[in-house]
């Protein structure tokens, strides 16, 4: 074996290297610990060819447009970039999101609130960008330790919440609860959703009661500060606009794929008929009301569908699929879609609908910008998109958790530029 090594060290085939300092082989910079496995490869990609492959292809398809929130890795017209050049945010009010140690952080004006974590019940897990779409009213005061206090209320859903050990108390409009605190810190953060009748409704805290707040809604909301003894404070809506220039085109086909959490009641929206309207609206991409594409989940008849749908010079096509998950607070999702000028469908969490294939156009949106989450609260981890047709299977490869994985064959360049061998699935 020594003999072995050694000859083979002097007579390295061509494309192998040996660093010596390392004790490692390489070939096209991947590292191998012995001969067999370097040579191996190079056999490998002598018979099939070599072709690097992101972590963000689907089906050899690599897409021009990235938004890893998670990794913090932006592409745009597939070179890499920042997020500030690949898309624009604003918010015209500072807001809070918690850090990787479950510690509340301010993020200023403008400032998307990238590095947010959700606690998962014995964790604290990079959930990538908090995005809310509804600006919100924090009705307390004296938030950080709160006092009693009386609001007048009108008849429509309230949240309260808070963490700590203590008890919050409701009378006058509302006698719902009370909401009991199980510890402090953000992972013990309770809420209770109640509609109060219109008039006086007093907050009665005792004991350890911190970081609360009242809002107007049917789900919480990220906290929103307000420390003076008295007065409302208003948490402004973010939005985030990707710029046509950045978006990838295509007259036939495009393909997009996104994935986060959301939180979300049943309220009993529709999206059906109108763009850009849904209980969540992941993506909408319009010139107009006659021409768009977009992603929404509507929870009418009592049903949680995400719908996929374009509509061009008015005729309009939605496929629908529906969403097992119960409306809830950061629930899971990962979807995708495929729109072209004879098709459209979409799959969600890996289950693919049945292609509309009566489509005649795709709806002219080469020079118009795209909203993402234009009505949406939760996280987004990816976002991706083609100027292709994924087909049936990439969108359905596209929505199963480390789908990377699932290409047949070849060498695989990870977002980090870390290479693996991915031989088939």
């Amino acid at each position: 074996m020594t003999d072995y090594v050694e000859a083979f060290r002097a007579n390295l085939p061509a494309g192998i290297t040996f660093d010596a300092t390392l004790n490692r082989y390489f070939c096209n910079d991947k590292r191998y610990l012995n001969e067999w496995e370097v040579e191996a490869y190079l056999n490998y990609v002598k018979k099939f060819g070599f072709t690097a492959i992101s972590a963000y292809a689907i089906l050899g398809l690599e897409p021009p447009l990235v938004l890893d929130f998670e990794e913090s890795y932006f592409r745009t017209d597939g070179t890499a970039t920042d997020l500030v050049s690949a898309s624009t945010h604003t918010r015209a009010t500072s807001a809070t999101y918690v850090d990787a140690n479950g510690i509340l952080q301010i993020a200023a004006i403008n400032e998307p609130r990238v590095g947010h974590h959700i606690w998962n019940g014995s964790a604290w897990v990079y959930e990538g960008y908090l995005h809310e779409s509804e600006s919100r009213v924090q009705l307390l005061h004296t938030t950080n330790a709160l006092v009693t206090q009386s609001k007048i209320v009108s008849a429509v859903p309230h949240t309260l919440h808070f963490t700590g050990t203590g008890t919050v108390t409701l009378s006058g409009a509302s006698t719902a609860g009370p909401l009991v605190g199980t510890g402090t810190g953000e992972e013990n953060r309770v809420s209770l959703t109640f509609t109060p009748t219109a008039g006086t409704l007093t907050v009665t805290p005792s004991g350890d009661v911190f970081d609360a707040q009242l809002e107007v809604g049917s789900t919480p909301s990220s906290y929103i500060p307000n420390l003076a003894a008295s007065g409302e404070v208003t948490r402004a809506a973010d939005a985030m606009t990707i710029p046509a220039a950045n978006l990838p085109w295509n007259p036939l086909a495009v393909s997009i794929q996104m994935e986060g959490t959301m939180t979300y009641a049943d309220t009993g929206t529709s999206g059906s008929g109108s763009g850009g309207s849904g209980d969540a609206v992941f993506y909408y991409w319009h010139i107009n009301a006659g021409n768009y594409i977009e992603s929404f989940l509507a929870t009418n008849n009592d049903q949680d569908l995400i719908s996929f749908a374009q509509e061009s010079s008015g005729v309009r096509d939605v496929v629908n699929l529906f969403f097992g998950p119960t409306p809830g607070i950061n629930v899971p999702f990962n979807i995708a879609s495929r729109h072209g000028s004879t098709f459209i469908n979409g799959a969600v969490d890996g289950t693919a609908l049945t292609a509309d294939l009566t489509p005649t156009a795709l709806p002219y949106l080469e020079n118009t910008d795209m909203q993402i989450g234009s009505t949406f609260n939760g996280t987004i981890k990816l976002f991706r998109m083609w100027a292709d047709d994924l087909t049936d299977e990439g969108i359905t490869t596209g929505t199963i958790a480390d789908n990377a994985f699932s290409v047949s064959g070849g060498y695989f360049l990870t977002a980090d530029g870390e290479y693996l061998i991915v031989e088939e699935t």
